[in-house]
């Protein structure tokens, strides 16, 4: 029974960008061609979002974006965070980020929601790029969340 679940996880695994791309494509009716590793955010952006992490998420996510899970503040830095979205699209993070901290779309406008984004890609090890990442969710939708570097 292990190595069953073992070849499971495998293919789930394998599967993830393509289920990604068809649940952009059907939520956003775009599909994926890019990832996060591609420089999608700049730098400006990821600072905007420092300013606000420290000012708004921090006492509740950790100064080192570490979390407080027995709270239920889950951390937004480290491996668990990018496994938990890898095969995700960036839409998918800036919208949950969009939503929080009380699940209402209005307590944080679009921009400061893709600065945080911006600021979390690269306290993760993201790189950054010369193109600043998109408000439309539409572009959001196109790139793709992978936990680690495609070769």
């Amino acid at each position: 029974m292990p190595r069953f679940s073992l070849v499971l996880a495998a293919l789930a695994v394998a599967a993830a960008p393509a289920l990604a791309q068809e649940n952009a494509a059907r939520a956003y009716g775009v599909a994926t061609t890019t990832n996060i590793w591609a420089g999608v955010y700049t730098d400006a952006q990821a600072a905007q979002g420092q300013k606000f992490y420290a000012a708004a998420c921090a006492d509740c996510h950790g100064k080192e974006l570490e979390g407080d899970p027995g709270q239920g503040f889950p951390g937004v830095a480290g491996p668990t965070f990018m496994v938990e979205w890898d095969g995700q699209t960036m839409a998918d993070l800036v919208r949950h980020i969009h939503t929080r901290p009380n699940d209402n779309p209005g307590d944080m406008d679009p921009v400061t929601a893709v600065e945080m984004a911006a600021f979390i890609l690269n306290q993760n090890g993201v790189p950054s790029g010369k193109t600043p990442l998109s408000t439309d969710a539409k572009e959001e939708a196109k790139i793709l969340f992978t936990e680690t570097k495609p070769r």
